[in-house]
């Protein structure tokens, strides 16, 4: 009976880690965690999703942590908005915002937005420790390979078994 209920949930997360390794996963996670802390409705926002289906990550993770983390980047915003008051009143890179606004598409970056900075700047910043977090909880649930019958469809071979070595 709770195994019917539990199904959903067991395909669920087969499909999202199917065929894919503890880094990719880790990467997934790490650089959707980015993408759901910054606000939507920029091209930062895009081009972040644009590089979650571009790289070899998986997606299926990374969507996840989007929606996760999208819902604390309301938390954080107060906070990423006195970060991102702080980097942009930088004076020595004034020049660096004007020329980055008045590009063809600078007004649709979200450059100008304190919350947009603040959060790309969090996000990247704890893009890093995620990862290796991320990387350390998915190694010790994934099987990995325990046979040769069981190796990863592709997955390159490092050694020659004893017997498939020649006698020099």
């Amino acid at each position: 009976m709770i195994g019917s209920w539990l199904r959903p949930v067991r395909r669920t997360v087969d499909a999202l880690v199917a065929h894919h390794s503890p880094r990719e996963l880790a990467a997934g996670f790490a650089l959707g965690m980015v993408l759901g802390l910054v606000p939507k409705g920029n091209l930062i926002a895009v081009s972040l999703l644009l590089l979650l289906f571009s790289l070899r990550v998986n997606a299926g993770m990374g969507l996840v942590a989007a929606a996760l983390f999208s819902w604390t980047g309301g938390v954080l915003d107060p906070f990423t908005n006195k970060l991102g008051v702080y980097v942009l009143s930088i004076g020595s890179l004034q020049a660096t915002y004007a020329t980055v606004l008045s590009l063809p598409l600078g007004p649709w970056i979200g450059f100008n937005n304190t919350v947009v900075v603040g959060s790309l700047l969090v996000g990247l910043y704890s893009m890093y420790p995620v990862y290796w977090l991320s990387f350390v909880v998915f190694s010790w649930f994934w099987p990995g390979p325990t046979s040769a019958n069981d190796e990863l469809v592709g997955a390159p071979r490092i050694y020659a078994e004893p017997s498939e070595r020649r006698a020099a």
